[in-house]
């Protein structure tokens, strides 16, 4: 009995933690995948068993962390179709404890009693075995284990570097995924510290193209969770968008994607421009921001998001900073977006002669949809904000959808707001907005909801992209306004931003490229890459 026990614990336990991934694979139909994934982990658990043969308990101690983390990647698989990744141990550390519950609070009495279950379980474990594993010929179980690792470039039929493929399959395998992610975000950190010097001394030598007596002012609204499908402006069968639609001057760009999967990529990339492929040149340069600050405009950065790391070495290059963060302790003091636009109006009163740049970080999209805006937007019923329904129960998908194109709706007034403040100067000015990254709707068979999934979908990739630019900038760029209607439909990435609306206000730069600039008849279509999860880059065109 005693032998049975050590024998059905270490059954248990690998099932446990090897359940999420098979589920994952299983579901997106990768059946080697599924193989390789159990296998790798069948030896990673009992290759130290023989090492441990007097010691189960400290064995057991060892692998606690991971027990407790496997229901939570299994919920996270099944819920949201999101294993852990470096890209989710990103989003945990960028999200505060707002962020989190109105994504899990559906889900919270689930989450206690898998909590209680799994603190019963370990209990368990530690109490009915003995010190001593209990399993004859360990050493030839740790022996065959080790064979099996070795054996894994075989399996795979990978011989292109035999290291390589035993640590790829272990990085892409629970749970020593955490240790990748884990790996990664340090290795991210230690880059970004380690750039400080190189990115604080970057130049652009930025200059003014054309002297004018007239005052500029632009502004950059970074939109969330935003996707071009949902916009009454880009053919949508919903009037989201009925302010907007109504403007004279503005472009909606048909075919723009983003550089990110999520915010804390695609933000980076739109602000910098290095390009998908490029991702962590952002840690060794400056962004749009600086290009402004080199011509002496004065620069602001208004947001309600968290702007850590990635984007908070780019943010703070601004000459003023305002955060408005959400509280994390009620539903009822929500910052809207709105109230970043209040600020922009203080900003634009001030009876001074600076040229201004000026980015507004909104929550726009972001989940949960129904608290971004406030009652007077709940036009599309019935919503989220009188239905209880859990974030990512597709049998909810009509009260989802409403709430999301309500969130569109008030983005449509806060972009419109923005614009009035704007036309009332009689300057030369534009308002651009361009989202981080889409959101997922329950849109096919996956029924994937929100961003994370490791692998990007196309409605990620393909996000809203707007400019609004003044009679009096028209005036002062003709050629310019004439070349960004030409270039309505081309292919686009979040990379042209900094090329394009840096040269929409007169400024050139060193390393401006005008086959990216769509102010330009030089322009040239974008490859329109995707920065995805485990720092894969996607072609937009391929995605599903």
């Amino acid at each position: 009995m005693t032998k049975n026990k050590s024998l059905i614990s270490l059954i248990i336990i690998i099932l446990i933690i090897s359940i999420s991934d098979l589920i994952f694979n299983l579901e997106n139909k990768n059946y080697l995948e599924s193989f390789y994934s159990f296998f790798a982990c069948i030896t990673l658990l009992t290759l130290p068993l023989y090492f441990f043969r007097n010691n189960f308990k400290i064995y057991l101690l060892i692998i606690t962390p991971i027990l407790l983390l496997s229901p939570i990647n299994l919920g996270s698989i099944l819920t949201f179709q999101v294993p852990f990744n470096d890209s989710t141990l990103e989003l945990l550390l960028n999200t505060n404890i707002k962020e989190s519950y109105e994504l899990l609070y559906q889900y919270i009495p689930i989450i206690i009693i898998t909590t209680i279950i799994f603190s019963y379980f370990i209990y368990a474990l530690f109490k009915y075995n003995e010190n001593k594993i209990q399993i004859n010929n360990l050493k030839l179980i740790s022996f065959l284990s080790l064979i099996g690792i070795l054996l894994i470039p075989i399996l795979e039929k990978d011989f292109s570097n035999y290291k390589k493929t035993i640590v790829g399959r272990y990085y892409s395998t629970f749970p020593t995924t955490v240790i990748y992610a884990l790996n990664t975000i340090y290795k991210k950190n230690k880059l970004m510290n380690r750039s400080e010097k190189t990115r604080s001394t970057y130049k652009f030598d930025a200059k003014i193209e054309k002297d004018t007596i007239q005052k500029n002012i632009h502004v950059l609204i970074i939109g969330e969770s935003s996707r071009f499908d949902n916009w009454g402006l880009n053919g949508y069968k919903r009037n989201t968008n009925p302010r907007l639609s109504k403007r004279k001057n503005l472009i909606s760009f048909s075919n723009t994607a983003a550089g990110g999967f999520i915010t804390e990529f695609s933000v980076p990339l739109l602000l910098t421009g290095v390009g998908a492929n490029n991702y962590e040149d952002h840690f060794k340069r400056k962004s749009i921001v600086s290009i402004y600050n080199e011509v002496n405009f004065k620069t602001h950065w208004i947001s309600n998001q968290i702007d850590q790391g990635n984007i908070q070495i780019h943010s703070k290059e601004a000459t003023n900073i305002y955060n408005y963060f959400t509280s994390s302790l009620s539903e009822k003091n929500v910052t809207v977006d709105m109230n970043l636009v209040k600020k922009l109006k203080t900003i634009l009163d001030e009876n001074d002669d600076n040229d201004k740049f000026i980015v507004l970080h909104t929550q726009g999209s972001h989940y949960n949809y129904s608290v971004r805006h406030p009652n007077e937007y709940d036009f599309f019923k019935p919503s989220l904000k009188t239905v209880f329904a859990a974030s990512a129960d597709k049998n909810f998908k009509k009260e989802i959808t409403n709430s999301y194109d309500n969130s569109i709706l008030y983005t449509d007034a806060v972009i419109d707001s923005v614009i009035t403040l704007l036309e009332s100067k009689n300057i030369n000015s534009s308002v651009t907005y361009i989202s981080d990254h889409g959101e997922n709707l329950f849109d096919d068979e996956r029924n994937f909801s929100q961003h994370a999934q490791p692998v990007p979908s196309k409605y990620i990739a393909h996000i809203p992209f707007i400019i609004w630019y003044s009679d009096k900038l028209k005036s002062t760029f003709p050629d310019k306004i004439t070349n960004l209607n030409k270039n309505i439909n081309a292919k686009i990435s979040s990379e042209n931003l900094i090329h394009t609306l840096s040269s929409l206000s007169g400024i050139k730069y060193r390393g401006q490229d005008s086959t990216k600039d769509l102010t330009t008849k030089y322009y040239i279509d974008n490859l329109q890459l995707i920065l995805g999860a485990n720092n894969k880059v996607y072609k937009t065109a391929e995605l599903r």
